[in-house]
């Protein structure tokens, strides 16, 4: 059967909640696309952005990027904290800390991993902005900062999830 390792540990259980990943892989997909378009609107927004105007999204990228952003850290809370049984589980057999955020935060990345590749895919076929203006810095600095931000929210959610009482939280998590 070969060696587990978190990635592998990460991917089952990515798996065993099926449907749930499925959905957190929908939303994300979702999500990134607009975060990838807020990156690109970013990058060639020239003028003051008017807020009383009804193509706000198009003239304030820093709007579509600030709810892209909020959506994704809410989508890792929520996926964290559904793992809170798991974690207690986890912590009450001897596994340590690190291990457990590790492991949270590997999951999370596969996650919204395939999710931004999806969007990758769907930008093909339904451009973010004009052709001539795209660049693959739009794309690397998207996947960069979500890669960064669900990382860094997933590691401090999962670690105060440790800082539970482990038989609490395998309580809580029935």
């Amino acid at each position: 059967m070969g060696r587990i390792t978190y990635l592998r540990f990460a991917f089952s259980l990515f798996l065993r909640d099926s449907i749930t990943s499925f959905l957190h892989v929908v939303f994300s997909t979702f999500f990134a696309y607009g975060f990838l378009f807020g990156i690109f609107s970013l990058r060639t927004e020239k003028r003051p952005t008017d807020v009383s105007s009804i193509d706000l999204f198009l003239n304030s990228p820093y709007l579509v990027l600030s709810l892209c952003g909020l959506a994704l850290i809410f989508m890792s809370i929520v996926r964290v904290m559904t793992r809170s049984g798991d974690n207690g589980i986890m912590m009450a057999v001897g596994g340590n800390r690190q291990g457990v955020i590790l492991l949270q935060t590997v999951e999370l990345w596969i996650i919204h991993g395939i999710g931004f590749l999806l969007s990758f895919i769907l930008s093909v076929f339904i451009p973010i902005g004009k052709s001539e203006l795209i660049s693959p810095l739009d794309y690397i600095t998207s996947f960069g900062s979500e890669a960064i931000l669900i990382g860094g929210v997933s590691a401090l959610v999962a670690y105060l999830y440790t800082l539970v009482d482990p038989y609490r939280s395998i309580r809580r998590g029935k």
